[in-house]
């Protein structure tokens, strides 16, 4: 049996993914010029027919899961997927349930089929041929802090190597939006067990725990994503870039406190 002092043990960060509509990745976004070209995922990686009628939620969780592996040097057949989505498919099931209302009450099958909480996962797993542990986790806005649970327990319990933890929430649809008008945003970490044989690590990641901070979570009142479930993962990025050792929070203001030490690269 595992013991307690080993579940507990940080992770590595080997490798990021990002993608929000006009910035293709990270370095984008850094970058403060919007790219009218990227309003849609790329997920070149994956073929047409698959992509057919995915939504911008499914097609971002595959993309950045996908730049993430690539960053970190690890082939995305390798870790267990741990992908992730408070609100899940809202846009499609918005359309279904305008579909009962008009003509004759009936769905389109071709859309149903990529409704579900797993559509992302699915999607890139058969794509990059992973056959190992894969998961959707849907914890309200505890889906950040669970699905980072999810994934180190993974790698302290069932010893996966690596485990890659996508996230995405896409921008609510009407009649929602005024529920919150965060836009859309996906973000991955890739996370090790070790550093990385030749690239090493960008740091390391505690456990999340439950707990509040006093310091500002600039990215949950962000213009672009405020409110997005999602955002506390840039949190966990931005430190990392910053190399200050610090505690991060891996809430949005009004859910439960969590947040996680986050110990950059020296």
């Amino acid at each position: 049996m595992t013991s307690a002092n080993a579940v507990m043990q940080p992770v590595h960060v080997l490798g990021r993914g990002f993608f929000s509509p006009g910035y293709a990745n990270l370095a984008a976004f850094r970058a403060g010029q919007p790219d009218d070209g990227a309003a849609r995922p790329a997920v070149d990686f994956v073929p047409s027919r698959n992509k057919r009628g995915c939504s911008i939620l499914t097609l971002a969780a595959a993309e950045v899961a996908q730049q993430a592996c690539t960053e970190a040097g690890v082939s995305a057949s390798e870790p267990a997927l741990v992908f992730g989505s408070c609100h899940g498919e809202m846009e499609i099931a918005v359309a279904q349930m305008e579909m009962f209302q008009e003509d004759k009450g009936l769905l389109s099958p071709a859309r149903f089929k990529n409704s579900v909480h797993n559509t992302g996962a699915g999607m890139f797993s058969i794509a990059v041929e992973n056959r190992g542990y894969a998961t959707a986790i849907a914890a309200g806005h505890d889906t950040v802090a669970l699905s980072l649970l999810e994934a180190m327990l993974l790698m302290r319990h069932d010893r996966y190597e690596y485990a890659l933890v996508a996230l995405a929430d896409e921008r609510l649809p009407a009649p929602l939006t005024a529920c919150s008008e965060h836009e859309a945003l996906g973000v991955a970490l890739l996370l090790g067990r070790e550093p990385h044989p030749t690239r090493g690590s960008l740091g390391t990641l505690g456990m999340p725990t439950r707990g509040s901070l006093a310091q500002e979570a600039p990215f949950a009142t962000d213009a672009l994503f405020g409110q997005n479930p999602v955002a506390p993962l840039l949190h966990i990025i931005d430190a990392l870039e910053r190399g200050e050792p610090c505690d991060v929070p891996l809430s949005l203001p009004g859910g439960e406190p969590w947040c996680a030490r986050v110990e950059p690269r020296a």
